[in-house]
Formats: structure tokens, sequence, C-alpha cells
């Protein structure tokens, strides 16, 4: 993120872990710890109470104890063509005393909305790391905390966890808090702490939903609800996996193993496995599927209690 604040961003891809950490900076700079609730809104594009006239009202109202507003749209290639049409006009002309980011999860400029967006905005990316860039990733979480980790151990994660970065970001901070004042962590460190873990779970969960058998899939996630903190991981490695089942559907059509790793960021473990729910999966339940996901994630974001949201998920997913 640049440091120069601008009016109106437009935030371009898959990689919602470092659209949040960039939001999070923003807000630390416009607010106080007691004014952002007064000067922050969030609206969801594909749901289906979304009222233009209140974004436009938001950002038209002047900040109350702070810098600037800060007012994020999400999903926000979903949008009705006569929403478009008003989300460009503001955007000619901008309130300076709002900031409006504009999130999509499509990892390219689609469509003759967001490709005239673009050009009123500042524009920034946040791809899928893949390859060297999460090794250089890890590296630089392990320097914030004056350590450093070996290649082994890097290796290991990656094996075990997905190509997520809320979840790696997890695991090393685990890793972190587990080597104490040692600044090496070590293969034998991240053998320990990620040998056995909830991403194990999600791909038999995945297993136990793609045969729609109920009974196991909530027996799983029994097994996590003594940990809260991995509900949420469940949550975000359900997601992930389903993602990755509809571009690995669509992308085997017209690439090869290698090319699809590649493009995925997936080592062949990690193919094979969602492989194997790829095929199991028709294309128009992977999309029901991530919708109720979307769902889930915005229940617990409002404050219904993690274990219900997930547990309810888990039956309708298995239905």
């Amino acid at each position: 993120m640049p440091t120069k604040i601008f009016p109106a961003y437009l935030f371009l891809g898959e990689e919602d872990f470092l659209k949040e950490e960039a939001i999070e900076k923003l807000k630390s700079r416009l607010f106080e710890t007691d004014t952002k609730a007064f000067d922050y809104s969030i609206f969801y594009g594909r749901e289906k109470d979304f009222s233009i006239h209140s974004l436009l009202d938001s950002l038209n109202t002047v900040p109350f104890l702070s810098k600037k507003r800060l007012v994020i749209l999400k999903d926000a290639d979903l949008l009705l063509a006569a929403q478009n049409k008003i989300v460009i006009s503001y955007l000619k002309n901008p309130r300076q005393s709002s900031v409006f980011i504009i999130e999509s999860s499509l990892p390219s400029i689609k469509g003759g909305f967001l490709l005239e967006a673009s050009s009123l905005v500042r524009l920034v990316y946040f791809r899928r790391l893949t390859g060297p860039a999460v090794n250089v990733w890890l590296n630089n979480k392990a320097a914030q905390f004056k350590k450093r980790i070996s290649p082994e151990a890097i290796n290991i994660i990656k094996e075990n966890l997905s190509n997520d970065l809320r979840l790696l970001s997890s695991g090393m901070e685990k890793l972190i808090l587990y080597t104490g004042k040692r600044t090496l962590i070590t293969k034998e460190d991240a053998e320990n702490l990620t040998g056995v873990n909830v991403s194990h779970s999600a791909f038999d969960l995945m297993t136990s939903i793609e045969k729609k058998d109920v009974k196991k899939a909530l027996n799983i996630f029994s097994s996590l609800k003594k940990n809260r903190k991995k509900e949420t991981e469940l949550l975000g490695l359900l997601a992930w996996n389903i993602r990755m089942v509809l571009r690995l559907k669509e992308l085997s059509m017209v690439k090869n193993k290698i090319d699809i790793c590649r493009a995925l960021g997936l080592n062949p473990r990690a193919f094979d496995r969602i492989g194997r729910h790829a095929s199991g999966f028709k294309k128009s339940r992977v999309l029901i599927l991530l919708d109720e996901i979307l769902k889930a994630d915005l229940d617990i974001k409002t404050g219904t209690l993690p274990d219900l949201v997930v547990e309810r998920l888990i039956v309708k997913m298995c239905t």
C-alpha cells in the first residue's frame, strides 16, 4: 500500500488475508481506538438486502470523530448494472472526506464495470502467493519476530498447510510461540506443530460432504470444538478447498497437472487430494457450497456463535 491515502481504491485478487492486513493498516492511520465504530462501514454486494443508496449515504456523510470515513464494498463484481452506474458516477467525483475501498476476489479485471472503475481509483492487486513467494513471505514473517526459519521447516509447513496466508500466518504464530527465545525455527519444530492439524480434518470433512455423510462430518467437527480458533480455521479451509475444487475443475479442461499446480500454487500431494474431490462434485453443487460458506462467514462476523454457524453449515453442505 502506498503511503498517500487516496479517496478510492480497487482491491483485486484472491488473497483476502493480505486485503485485511492492508485495511487494518489503513484503519490505524485513520482512526483512534475509540472512533472507528462511528466512521467505518462495510457493505456486501452479494447480499439481497444490499442498498446502493445506503452505501452512497455512508460515503457522503461527514466523518464524526476521525480524519476520514472508511467505507468498504465487498463482492463489487456482483452488483447490478444500475448499481454499477451509480458507483462509477461517485468515483468520478469522490468525497475527499471518505476513503472508498471496492473489493473483488477476481484475479484480474473482468467486465466493463471493473475496467472503468480501475481507471478512476488506486488499483491494488492481492494475488495468491505461490512457490518461492510463499517462502519469502514465511521468512519475512519469522524476521518480524527476529527469528529465522530453516528451508526444511518451510517445506513441512507448505506440505501440511494449504496455500492460504491466514492459515500459514496462524501456523507461524504458533511456531514463534513454541520456539520461545530460540532464534531458529527448525524442521523438528514444524513437525511437532503441523504433523497433525486442522487441514487434515478439513480434507476428511470434504470427503464426508462429498458422500453426504452428515453424521461423520459432524463427528469430525466435534473433535475440533474445544478449540474455538480451530473452528474459524476450519471455515477458512473449507472455503479454500471449495475454491480450489472449482478452479481445478475449470483449469483441468485446458491445462495439464504441472500447469495447474503452478497456476494454483499447489504441491502434487494437494493436487491429488483436491482432484479427488473435484471429480466427485458437480460444478453447480460447488457454487452452492461456496455461497453457503460465504453466508456462514458473514453470520460469524455479525455475532452468531461460530460453533452453531459451522454445525448448521455442515448439515446444509451434506444435504
